[in-house]
């Protein structure tokens, strides 16, 4: 022990011994300290009551300070709903629901509780998407298979299937007669077959199409936009969300194309849009409108406003604060700027973006709005981080005209109607393209609706 306390005596200055024991006391404090950190960063901190009490806190601290209304809850009353619940859960999964539900009260359909999102999501390698054809369907008995939506880039695509085509038979297999139960069974025995031959009509007409089953990732291709003439002047743009990167930059793709083909005015189907990038959005309006088209408002203060320029060869949508700072921007590539009539397609289920896009163009009177009425789902949201590791979404601003007009009124459409019917379509007839057709050729009826 002697070499080791000669060594230490010269380490501390040569103070001493009572100095050496001090020093060695507060080593091996360090040591321990050091290690019950390190324990304690193993265990989850909800696992402790300290813990969930400083996740709980830290939540209602973020919606009090960000939330876009301070008036709009009493917050200490409704962080004491749920306190007790939260302080008792037993497990991981029970302390995120009871902070969904907490979050979910509030009822401003943006706001929500996502937990940790490394959670539950699987590493293992695997082949993207399945085996299909890439159509939306729905069966109407003693009619057959009806076609709503079929997904760009798909085998049905290829193959030249439409919305409201009716199948009426499958490999030979009549359906016309087939039930609920059985269509199902029907298609996947003929996806595994490797062949598909469908039978179709199409309005007057019958049709026989051939497919050959592919891989589809459907969580990419259901958000993609898909174009085509209705007629010799009228385009049609069918635009699911304003979710993804490039959206923005396909729509303008897509109207330059219709244009080519001799589209003078265009309808914008919108039908069940539930929003996504507000930045996609400002690049998809740039193609109809030019400058600032809305304003978001929190505390009861302008906090920014979007506006879209075209420069050159580029289309700018950009987030500007009151001071003019540019707080977040996007571009894109060769914008159109379409100046022709434009009719666009809504129904209840539109929200966020989805809504708001709407609510821009009848606002500054450059759209005619065709379909039902909404709610008025228009906040802008904000990804916030807990201690835990966890996410939650708030909203932090609530988007309005530039005029001020109030958006959380929802659409009113300028033509009310309401979404077409399966048997409609089965027929042919999409009562809302149609009005939206009437509206944009100022036709005394409606295109369709007694044929």
């Amino acid at each position: 022990m002697k070499p080791c306390l000669r060594n230490s005596l010269i380490y501390y200055g040569g103070l001493g011994l009572k100095s050496l024991i001090y020093g060695m006391i507060r080593k091996y404090l360090l040591i321990f300290l050091a290690f019950f950190s390190f324990a304690f960063a193993q265990q989850e901190l909800w696992d402790t009551s300290m813990g969930r009490e400083r996740v709980f806190n830290a939540l209602v601290d973020t919606f009090k300070e960000n939330y876009w209304d301070s008036n709009y809850r009493d917050w200490d009353a409704w962080a004491s709903e749920y306190h007790e619940d939260a302080m008792n859960a037993e497990t991981r999964t029970q302390f995120d629901r009871v902070l969904s539900r907490m979050i979910a009260s509030l009822k401003d359909h943006h706001s929500r509780w996502i937990g940790r999102i490394s959670e539950g999501i699987s590493t293992s390698p695997g082949e993207a998407g399945q085996e299909g054809l890439g159509f939306q369907h729905a069966f109407l008995g003693n009619t057959g298979i009806v076609v709503e939506r079929v997904y760009p880039d798909t085998p049905a695509s290829s193959a030249g299937l439409q919305r409201g085509d009716v199948i009426v038979r499958i490999n030979n297999e009549e359906l016309t007669s087939s039930s609920d139960f059985s269509y199902n069974r029907i298609i996947r025995e003929a996806i595994d077959s490797g062949q598909v031959r469908l039978e179709v009509t199409r309005k007057q007409s019958r049709l026989r199409l051939e497919l050959t089953p592919a891989r589809i990732d459907f969580g990419s291709v259901s958000s993609l936009p898909q174009a085509n003439m209705l007629d010799e002047h009228t385009g049609y743009i069918y635009l699911p969300s304003f979710d993804g990167a490039g959206i923005g930059q396909q729509v303008h793709k897509l109207i330059a194309q219709l244009e080519e083909q001799g589209a003078d005015s265009l309808i914008l189907d919108l039908r069940d849009n539930p929003g996504g990038r507000l930045g996609e959005l400002g690049l998809v309006l740039g193609a109809f409108l030019d400058g600032e088209w809305v304003q978001a408002i929190s505390h009861g203060e302008p906090v920014w406003r979007a506006r879209y320029r075209r420069n050159g060869d580029q289309g700018i949508n950009a987030l500007v604060g009151p001071d003019g700072q540019v707080i977040a921007s996007e571009s894109i590539d060769n914008p159109v700027n379409f100046n022709g009539k434009l009719a666009v397609l809504v129904t209840r289920y539109n929200s966020s973006a989805g809504e708001v896009g709407p609510l821009v163009l009848q606002n500054l009177g450059r759209a005619i709005i065709v379909g039902e009425l909404t709610e008025g789902n228009v906040e802008a949201i904000r990804t916030f981080d807990l201690p835990d590791g966890s996410v939650v979404y708030v909203a932090v601003a609530n988007l309005q005209a530039l005029d001020g007009s109030d958006f959380t009124l929802g659409i009113k459409p300028d033509v009310l109607v309401d979404d077409s019917s399966l048997s409609d379509l089965a027929r042919g007839f999409d009562a809302p393209v149609a009005e939206a057709l009437k509206a944009l050729k100022d036709l005394p009826f409606t295109p369709g609706k007694y044929f």
